[in-house]
């Protein structure tokens, strides 16, 4: 049986020795919130608070997501701010070249 969202967080907290307290002020995250989380008191935690959960614990967010059952992260745009943690102006940066690079490509 796979381990459970909340114990494979909580296992990753203890490996990486931070308290619980550490944890939430680095993820921004209430006590409160963060304890539930990890007792698997919180059916759906919010992917924000779970890519916070995963960047802190340097787990992949990928995983993280998929032992919450978040699945079918296809688009570019939710996979490069979530799995990356980048800001709107660098998702836009990328855009902008990959929309250069494809207009290379249709010139004769």
């Amino acid at each position: 049986m796979t381990e459970s969202l909340g114990r494979y967080l909580e296992a990753a907290r203890v490996q990486a020795g931070h308290s619980l307290r550490h944890l939430a002020r680095v993820t921004g995250l209430s006590f409160s919130s963060l304890y539930r989380i990890l007792n698997d008191e919180v059916e759906r935690p919010s992917a924000a608070n779970l890519a916070a959960l995963a960047r802190a614990l340097d787990l992949p967010v990928s995983e993280v997501f998929a032992r919450a059952g978040i699945t079918g992260l296809t688009d570019l745009d939710t996979l490069l701010r979530v799995e990356y943690g980048l800001s709107d102006q660098a998702i836009a940066e990328i855009h902008a070249i990959i929309d250069a690079d494809r207009q290379k490509g249709e010139q004769p």
